[in-house]
């Protein structure tokens, strides 16, 4: 079949997708730009906090958070996850968590509100560096709140080369998965001028901020802010 787009994507496709794609003519290179590293934090604080409510704000935060903390500890806890692959990370650990219509900060404030949140003890589970729109609403509501900071997110300098290779080639659309993943792009390749022409795809409304915040104009985001709703995006765009 003959090549009718090249994309690149910044994240690793699962196979249903990658077939898909490559049926309809999609060449593509899937790679993260970032890698998680784990920090220190200390679970007794989390036990002796003891939250009415904990959110969640990627898989990593549960996979960093539970490696040190006992999902025992937060039974009877209401979790929220920020997105369905978070969702799903929380439900194979036996958790029911509540997922907002809109994956991002504003998504999980919209949610909160329905939880009447004045005085309840919340705990967030995020990243180094993150937004603080969630944060910032919760102490305007009055809420208690203890932020467990369990990873980093840090540029994958070691694809610098193979994205280069795959740049060299006319490319048709780069989408970014996360701010931190856009930003990693410019730092690991150091060069503007390879998105070029490149129609970019954000996941969502977040990313897509920063995208324009770097003098880009985006496309806009697919309704579903997921890897398989940026899937439907692009195949949509090509066939009209």
């Amino acid at each position: 079949m003959p090549v009718k787009a090249r994309l690149f994507i910044s994240k690793e496709l699962p196979p249903h997708l990658a077939e898909r794609l490559s049926s309809e003519g999609v060449e593509f290179l899937a790679t993260p730009l970032i890698k998680t590293v784990p920090l220190e934090f200390k679970p007794e604080e989390v036990t002796a906090f003891s939250p009415d409510i904990a959110v969640f704000s990627s898989k990593n935060g549960v996979k960093h958070f539970f490696t040190r903390v006992d999902p025992r500890e937060l039974e009877g806890v209401t979790v929220v996850a920020v997105g369905s692959a978070t969702a799903k990370a929380l439900e194979e650990l036996g958790f029911s968590p509540l997922v907002p219509e809109n994956f991002s900060g504003e998504g999980v404030v919209e949610l909160l509100k329905e939880l009447s949140v004045k005085g309840k003890k919340v705990l967030i589970v995020r990243p180094k560096k993150a937004r603080s729109v969630v944060q910032d609403f919760l102490e305007a509501q009055g809420a208690e709140l203890l932020e467990a900071v369990v990873y980093e997110t840090l540029p994958r300098r070691e694809v610098k080369e193979e994205l280069e290779r795959f740049f060299e080639k006319k490319v048709d659309y780069a989408a970014f998965t996360s701010p931190s993943n856009f930003k990693a792009f410019l730092s690991v390749t150091g060069r503007e001028e390879l998105l070029k022409g490149v129609k970019l795809l954000p996941i969502g409304h977040v990313t897509q901020k920063a995208i324009e915040k770097a003098g880009f104009k985006p496309l806009e985001p697919p309704r579903e802010y997921t890897v398989e709703g940026i899937v439907n995006r692009l195949l949509k765009q090509l066939h009209r």
